[in-house]
């Protein structure tokens, strides 16, 4: 019976939303597998200023954004993780490549709010209940919320593991502690994101 919910639950991703996952996991484990638990560091990992790594980042500029950066440049590389990872996973032009992440996020706003379907939908935290494959995502700066139109200072990940029995998902984001980084977050019974170690407001879903 456990082996047959399993499998159900697998069944239930998308392709896309696999591959999404999928390749979240592998860059996770090239940099060490490096691990926040509940907002306390677990494990370290690989760093972006070092031989190979400084490289990779590099992979995540130019694919994600086209832009010729690297690890060791300083500059906030996460949205250009997240824009590498849905570029490889098969997003085509339906995904805002940004070095920004309020870039895509407002996009996926505007799509809402459009009454319209697309394949990048995003909502407030108390509307929809994390699911994998999901972005959540979380402000860097003061006055941010769902409606803000401006740039902003952002962070989003990706969920790729659910857990409503010990209520957590587990997270992949990059530019996390200068790596590709794991964070186990709160979530309630029914699924929806309660963590306060970071000020969450959004949550980006994935109609592909």
């Amino acid at each position: 019976m456990t082996t047959f919910i399993l499998l159900s639950r697998k069944l239930r991703l998308t392709a896309f939303k696999r591959r999404v996952i999928d390749n979240a996991k592998r860059e996770w484990e090239l940099w060490g597998k490096p691990l926040y638990s509940l907002g306390d560091r677990v494990k370290y990992g690989e760093t972006e200023c070092t031989p190979i790594y400084k490289e990779r980042v590099g992979e995540y500029w130019k694919k994600g954004t086209n832009y010729n950066r690297d690890g060791c440049d300083g500059v906030p590389w996460s949205s250009a993780f997240i824009s590498f990872i849905m570029k490889k996973s098969g997003a085509g032009d339906e995904f805002v490549y940004s070095p920004s992440h309020s870039r895509y996020i407002r996009d996926a706003v505007s799509n809402t709010k459009s009454g319209q379907k697309h394949t990048f939908m995003a909502y407030r935290l108390s509307e929809k209940p994390v699911s994998l494959g999901d972005l959540v995502c979380y402000s860097r700066q003061s006055g941010v919320d769902y409606d803000t139109t401006g740039s902003y200072k952002s962070h989003c990940d990706i969920v790729v593991k659910i857990n409503k029995r010990k209520g957590t998902a587990d997270v992949i984001g990059g530019n996390v502690s200068d790596g590709v980084t794991k964070k186990i977050i709160r979530i309630d019974r029914n699924g929806y994101l309660t963590d306060t170690n970071n000020d969450w407001f959004t949550i980006i879903k994935i109609n592909k």
